[in-house]
C-alpha cells in the first residue's frame, strides 16, 4: 500500500517503518488488503473518483477470514476517503494545468 501510495504522489514517511516487519496494527494491515480488493468508480464524464465500490465488502471480508469486520469496515471507509480526496484534489490540480482549448 505504501508503494500505491507514493506512486500516486503522496508522502510517505519509510523512516516510520520497521527495517524486520511493518508497525501497522493487524486490523489496519486487514483493512488495506480488504480495500485492494475493492473495484474503484469513476466518473466517466468528469472523471471524478467516487471511491471503493462498498458492495460485496463483506464477501471479500469472509473469503480473507476477517474476524473484526466491524471495526475493518470503519477502517476501510477512512482509507477510501483520504484517498478519494487525494486523487480528485490532485486530478484538479492537473485539469488546472492543462491549457482549454
Amino acid at each position: 500500500m505504501m508503494v500505491q501510495m507514493e506512486e500516486e504522489g503522496m508522502e510517505v514517511d519509510w523512516s516510520s517503518l520497521d527495517e524486520e516487519e511493518v508497525n501497522f496494527p493487524y486490523e489496519i494491515q486487514e483493512a488495506f488488503q480488504v480495500w485492494n480488493y475493492l473495484t474503484d468508480q469513476w466518473d466517466g464524464m468528469s472523471g471524478t473518483y467516487f471511491g471503493k465500490q462498498i458492495a460485496g465488502i463483506k464477501d471479500v471480508m469472509e473469503l480473507l477470514e476477517v474476524s473484526n469486520q466491524k471495526e475493518v469496515f470503519k477502517l476501510v471507509k477512512i482509507i477510501d476517503t483520504k484517498y478519494s480526496k487525494h486523487i480528485n484534489k490532485r486530478n484538479k490540480e492537473q485539469q488546472a494545468k492543462t491549457p482549454k482549448s
